[in-house]
């Protein structure tokens, strides 16, 4: 082989190193700024920006993105879901009454302590399942639910009770008293009780840092590190971990210096109707049934089910506010600034030239107006929102029609005033 090929060959190697590595981070004071990741050591973040080597403090900064990662549909059937918000996709799922393990292909073994887990989904994803495993999941109960499929196929049902241990081919359960040893190839999964998750948590835990996988994988940290291309974590459960880099798609450090907008419960919400005049559903509905149908939807579109998506980027976060509607929110002067996209959803932006008034208020100052159009591109906002109390959104009719008023205010978050706790 020749010297040149050699060189070429380690050149590619280099470029795939720094391509890996290349970032995109939001930052505290609403700024973007992009880079090569160099490291992150105890409170600071360096990073080389246009040549030249930046050293961020971890404080200023909300989230790391990592520019050349993509996504990678779990392969894995097996999901682990923690009480603190991690949730990681694997195989081989052993629980004993003290510790619980799975086989993750990025993360190896993952050992955790058993009264911190939230649930474990032992067989794959079934679609027709989805709705009823997630209303289990939200299900406050004092026993452990082992969760089966029915034999002809309809759906999902329980049973209440114990489960002691997670096997390869049996669980072994206890109801009534009675030990019941179950198929594991008959379970869909296990939902276990709330009262001991609330009861084995402890003080000082609670992570803020959130490291998501390129395969959906989330984990709750208590701190991150990175050196030579591989993250160093701290998990919130106390295992130590080490990821390459390739294989993380984002670190979160927003945890307790961000409040969503759709999380934060409003003063007040008034939907005035869908038309200016009032009597486009005259006679149809009454004022109620259509707040019912249009008024505010968080973190969904007007359709329920549907996620905001704003020129085909997807938000799980942010509102979907119908013409025409009012809403605010007390602040007590508890933050620095509004940051959102905001935008005419894309479910009805293409149907046509339409246009819808957003106006947003701190107390009686206007901070943003402005006529949207579903040409227009979204509009990010950094809106500064110290020592304001009370905080208003109004989404008006912008050319005296209601159709396709689904202003969508993505990703809407305030972030919470530094010498604030």
């Amino acid at each position: 082989m020749s010297l040149l090929i050699v060189l070429m060959l380690l050149w590619a190697g280099m470029e795939a190193v720094v391509v890996a590595s290349d970032v995109r981070m939001s930052m505290l004071d609403g700024q973007t700024r992009e880079g090569q990741l160099t490291s992150i050591s105890g409170e600071n973040i360096s990073f080389n920006e246009n040549g030249m080597s930046v050293n961020l403090g971890m404080t200023d900064v909300l989230a790391v993105e990592i520019s050349a990662a993509r996504t990678v549909p779990p392969q894995d059937p097996q999901v682990l879901s923690l009480n603190d918000g991690s949730r990681l996709h694997g195989s081989a799922i052993v629980r004993s009454a003290k510790e619980l393990t799975i086989e993750s292909p990025g993360l190896g073994r993952v050992s955790v302590d058993s009264r911190k887990v939230q649930s474990v989904r032992l067989q794959s994803d079934n679609p027709a399942y989805r709705a009823q495993w997630a209303t289990f999941l939200q299900r406050e109960s004092e026993k452990d639910l082992l969760v089966v499929a029915k034999r002809d196929g309809t759906g999902l049902d329980f049973l209440a009770g114990v489960v002691t241990s997670i096997g390869a081919e049996k669980i072994e359960f206890l109801l009534d008293g009675e030990n019941v040893p179950v198929p594991s190839a008959r379970v869909y999964g296990v939902v276990f009780a709330k009262a001991a998750a609330e009861g084995s948590e402890q003080a000082g835990t609670k992570s803020t840092i959130r490291v998501t996988s390129v395969s959906g994988d989330f984990l709750a940290a208590k701190s991150v590190s990175l050196e030579n291309e591989k993250l160093q974590i701290e998990s919130a459960w106390g295992q130590s971990l080490t990821v390459p880099l390739e294989q993380i798609q984002k670190i979160d450090l927003s945890g307790g210096r961000v409040q969503f907008l759709s999380d934060l419960e409003p003063l007040e919400e008034r939907f005035d109707g869908v038309d200016l005049e009032g009597d486009l559903l005259s006679g149809l509905t009454d004022k109620e049934q259509q707040k019912l149908l249009f008024g505010p939807r968080r973190d969904t579109t007007m359709e329920r089910h549907s996620k905001i998506r704003l020129r085909g980027r997807e938000y799980s976060r942010g509102l979907c506010i119908h013409s025409r509607t009012e809403i605010s929110w007390a602040l007590d002067q508890q933050y620095s600034s509004l940051d959102c996209i905001a935008g005419i959803d894309d479910e009805v932006a293409f149907n046509g030239l339409y246009k819808v008034g957003l106006k947003i208020s701190g107390d009686d100052r206007v901070l943003f107006e402005q006529i949207i159009a579903t040409t227009d591109e979204p509009i990010s906002l950094h809106l500064p929102v110290d020592g304001v109390s009370t905080l208003t959104i109004l989404v008006d009719f912008g050319d005296e029609d209601s159709t396709c008023d689904w202003l969508d205010l993505a990703d809407a978050r305030l972030i919470i005033a530094k010498d604030k706790p």
